[in-house]
């Protein structure tokens, strides 16, 4: 998990389902428009996607501020409807029931979403893989004891089942998928949002949607926003300062169930449609929260040596490996951290 810190060294942190808040989580208690000379810090938060929401901006108007997050808010819930596998109504699942009998028109979001993911399923061979609805799904199931955990594993279908065409923003499967955009949505949606506060004129943000995280600017007299990076166990392990980035990060930490009396986490490996057993967190900066996303799991699939090597070559992204054994490892463009343990 990568989180951000602020004074009172917040952490954020996701969750494996949603939890009762407050609709708005704000630390002022002012009238409603209070002008101010210079920004306000403000901080809105609430329970979306199966993992907290966060919004953290500076703005020289309560009132303001508290209509923009109601916007970004709403946004979420708006882009949850296209992506959610939890909602027979969304747009994900109506695609699953038809992609395959014929070329189905999607939104701008989903055609977006599903051509990045296609481009890193390539460049990644095949580590990320968004064909694997039915694996998740059973993983989940097994999860809460809902089947025998010797059920096996349902048929693998493949990311190149998945035909786009530019085209016409058209969506087909060469046989019957179940997506899963786990892996890469929230990511989207934490661009999504902090490009909203961005063209309403918010200058220094930091955006949160479970572990994806963007930011931009900085809090009042520091050069960038906390950030600390945690291994296995929920531990912070290394700490670091930016201003403009978008990360991600992938592990074990907070989803995973234990099946057959082993240790299995939530990511899935494509090649067996099971969930991974090493315990590794890895957290990848990229160009975008949602490239990010994608490429956390698509490493934490390959594992510290080959994810390593992969993650040199792509020019495009910079990664930090903390195994549960092992010394950390990071790429030679990734920020200096500074390590909270002796195992650098």
């Amino acid at each position: 998990m990568v989180r951000w810190q602020h004074t009172a060294r917040l952490a954020v942190i996701a969750v494996a389902s949603c939890m009762t808040l407050p609709g708005w989580v704000t630390p002022l208690a002012a009238q409603e428009h209070e002008l101010v000379t210079e920004p306000k810090r403000y901080t809105f938060t609430q329970a979306h996607l199966g993992t907290i929401v966060r919004l953290v901006f500076y703005s020289a108007d309560r009132a303001e501020a508290k209509q923009l997050a109601e916007r970004c808010f709403e946004r979420v819930v708006e882009l949850d409807k296209v992506f959610s596998d939890y909602r027979d109504d969304s747009e994900l699942m109506k695609l699953c029931k038809v992609a395959d009998k014929r070329a189905t028109v999607v939104s701008h979001e989903m055609f977006t979403v599903l051509t990045c993911a296609q481009q890193i399923s390539q460049q990644s061979g095949g580590a990320f893989d968004v064909t694997l609805g039915s694996s998740s799904k059973l993983w989940r199931e097994r999860k809460r004891g809902d089947v025998d955990a010797s059920v096996p594993v349902r048929e693998r279908a493949d990311y190149r089942d998945l035909v786009l065409n530019e085209a016409d923003q058209t969506v087909s499967f060469i046989k019957p998928l179940s997506l899963d955009l786990g892996g890469i949505a929230k990511g989207y949606i934490a661009d999504e949002l902090a490009g909203m506060l961005e063209d309403s004129g918010i200058t220094n943000l930091a955006v949160s949607v479970g572990g994806e995280i963007v930011l931009a600017g900085s809090p009042p007299s520091r050069k960038g926003w906390g950030i600390d990076l945690e291994g296995p166990g929920q531990k912070v392990v290394a700490s670091m300062e930016l201003s403009r980035a978008a990360l991600s990060s992938s592990g074990d930490s907070y989803q995973f169930a234990e099946i057959e009396g082993e240790r299995s986490a939530h990511v899935l490996d494509p090649n067996t449609g099971k969930g991974k057993q090493d315990q590794l967190n890895i957290t990848v900066i990229a160009p975008t929260a949602m490239q990010a996303d994608a490429w956390a799991t698509a490493l934490r699939v390959l594992g510290v040596e080959k994810g390593y090597t992969l993650a040199a070559k792509t020019g495009l992204i910079e990664a930090f490996f903390a195994p549960a054994a092992g010394a950390k490892l990071k790429t030679q463009g990734f920020p200096s951290v500074s390590f909270q343990d002796a195992n650098k």
